[in-house]
């Protein structure tokens, strides 16, 4: 997702790659600071009547916010859940009862020591009924040291799967992204995949129908290049490639399509099928540099947003499929008229 690409940028603009294992300098794991929840300035917006809504993760203009936004009109005015100082990778559950994001520590060079503004970001979870939000940890825990990103519900809500970055130093090194998931009964965190220091990234994580695989892409360390998806079964660790040169995977709603940027033609979204993964791609949009997406809940149509260099904002863009083919991308949110810059998508049905 754009997240993880401008994590990236970020780093790479202080001088580190997260190649680096941590010095002797490296910061605690924890603060002692008060409860995190309390410390996010989040305030809760008037609750989603039922019905489809598009949730959208708007970085600017300021405060940060989780909006909603009719995908009848999608042009149109944008309700407010949420705002806090600040909201990232947002995700949500199928329902809308659950929204996902990763909040930063305000105090993070107090307590730990790093100024690199987004490098302790812990993950939250907003009860859009209740209006409240908790923190993914166990009771009575602090901000520790990590940055959590991609975050994905389970199907039965019992997880969520998300990509970590931890361990950073005050220069700005990490450790790297690794996959794993909290469970939401207890806020225990676990690990998905054995540690590799030095080697690829692992981002954008979701279950597989039936709870027993996950979905996942690997991205090479820098200086080295590439990226491809793959699955694992959980329970045995058994990996496969499922796409080669692939970035971004966002599965459908029928739980085999999914939706991915071609890392060899300008991150031009396409599909496949898990089911027929050696099968030719399915071309969805001429857009170049597509960034997130979100799958309507009949599979039918897909929106992304497209970043505008120019204008230093995002569009939103509309594809919807005739049986056959993908429509040509209609425009149906303009930057220029938001001055929007928009992280992240999902899209929702509250009954």
């Amino acid at each position: 997702m754009k997240a993880q690409i401008l994590g990236l940028a970020v780093l790479a603009a202080c001088g580190g790659d997260g190649s680096q294992a941590p010095g002797p300098d490296a910061p605690p794991m924890i603060d002692a600071g008060p409860g995190p929840a309390d410390d996010i300035g989040l305030q809760a917006g008037p609750p989603l009547p039922s019905g489809q809504w598009l949730l959208v993760n708007r970085w600017a203009p300021a405060p940060d916010a989780v909006l909603a936004l009719d995908p009848a009109d999608l042009g149109g005015p944008a309700r407010t859940v949420l705002t806090a100082n600040r909201v990232w990778s947002m995700g949500a559950s199928a329902d809308g009862r659950t929204i996902l994001f990763s909040s930063h520590d305000p105090m993070r060079e107090t307590q730990f020591g790093l100024t690199l503004l987004d490098s302790i970001q812990n993950s939250f979870a907003f009860d859009t009924a209740a209006r409240t939000v908790a923190l993914l940890a166990p009771a009575g825990s602090a901000w520790a040291n990590v940055n959590d990103e991609c975050l994905q519900p389970s199907a039965d809500a019992a997880y969520v799967y998300l990509c970590r970055r931890y361990d950073f130093t005050a220069q700005g090194s990490f450790l790297g992204w690794r996959l794993g998931r909290i469970r939401v009964a207890d806020g225990s965190f676990e690990f998905l995949r054995p540690d590799a220091p030095g080697g690829p990234f692992e981002l954008t994580v979701q279950e597989l129908p039936g709870a027993t695989h996950v979905l996942f892409e690997l991205r090479a360390r820098p200086p080295e290049t590439g990226s491809s998806l793959y699955t694992r079964e959980l329970s045995t660790g058994t990996e496969v490639v499922v796409r080669a040169n692939a970035r971004r995977p966002i599965l459908a709603p029928d739980g085999h399509r999914v939706l991915f940027a071609d890392a060899t033609d300008q991150s031009r979204l396409k599909t496949f099928d898990l089911q027929a993964p050696g099968d030719p791609a399915v071309p969805v949009s001429t857009t170049v540099g597509a960034g997130d997406a979100a799958w309507s809940p009949d599979g039918q149509t897909i929106v992304y947003s497209v970043f505008d260099q120019a204008q230093s904002c995002d569009h939103l863009e509309r594809v919807t499929w005739s049986g056959t083919a993908w429509s040509a991308p209609a425009r149906v949110r303009d930057c220029a008229q938001t001055g929007e810059v928009i992280t992240s998508l999902a899209w929702v049905t509250i009954p």
